[in-house]
């Protein structure tokens, strides 16, 4: 019987949005920084996109690579404060435009609710580089009251499909594998994480990227939907088994 889900957030409850916003986050925390009196080139902007991009590739294994560490030595090198508060302030400023853009994926609202009228456990796994952004995008879109915990790969250290992540929200509802499942859009990540800890999973298909596999290296979802509203009757119909 399915007493949890755990879903996924970029292409699962909100638009994953294929553009980089990289170039247009980078300006508007020069703008900020600028407004608060810091003197800095234009060449600042092209300086953070390039460490965000030297970040990313220095990523190993499954290990996260948080913005601070992009955004400190950028912000070192030009002189400018690198204390914990200002660093805060400064990931605030860069994901703004970012935030501004995210949308809510058609039922997720209604989905959400459906779960919690039949008391299930609802939480949150994203791989992403920003806890802040992760919390914020939430709390903005109106879902953050449906999932506890709100869990990142920033927030945790390892992105999915490490087991450590999916752990850091079955233990606290001290629930086993087999009683929770995964929705999620990307195989290799999400379906092939929960599938490995025992939990069952469900591909979204609603914004998947017809270049990316349905399988990976063997593995495949339990179920796959179009839509949000088809994953809420399949996990309903899941938590109705004896």
């Amino acid at each position: 019987m399915i007493r949890g889900v755990i879903f996924d957030l970029g292409g699962t409850l909100i638009e994953r949005g294929r553009r980089s916003f990289e170039p247009g986050n980078a300006t508007a925390l020069t703008e900020w920084l600028r407004s608060r009196g810091h003197h800095i080139g234009s060449e600042f902007t092209d300086a953070v996109v390039a460490e965000r991009e030297a970040s990313f590739a220095r990523r190993t294994g499954m290990r996260e690579v948080r913005a601070v560490e992009a955004l400190r030595p950028v912000l070192a090198r030009h002189g400018l404060p690198i204390d914990d508060t200002f660093l805060t302030a400064a990931e605030s400023a860069f994901y703004e435009p970012e935030l501004r853009a995210m949308r809510l994926l058609p039922d997720a609202i209604d989905v959400l609710e459906l779960l919690r009228a039949r008391g299930l456990r609802v939480a949150l796994a994203s791989n992403a580089s920003s806890h802040y952004f992760v919390e914020e995008c939430c709390r903005r879109l109106g879902i953050s009251r449906y999932l506890d915990p709100i869990m990142s790969s920033a927030a945790i250290g390892w992105a999915k499909p490490d087991p450590r992540i999916f752990n850091a929200i079955l233990q606290p509802w001290v629930m086993s594998p087999e009683h929770a499942v995964m929705v999620g859009d990307n195989v290799s990540t999400d379906i092939a994480g929960a599938r490995a800890l025992g939990m069952r999973s469900i591909l979204l298909t609603a914004e998947h990227d017809p270049d990316e596999p349905r399988i990976s290296e063997g593995v495949r979802a339990d179920a796959e939907v179009a839509t949000l509203r088809e994953a809420g009757q399949v996990i309903v119909r899941w938590a109705q088994e004896a």
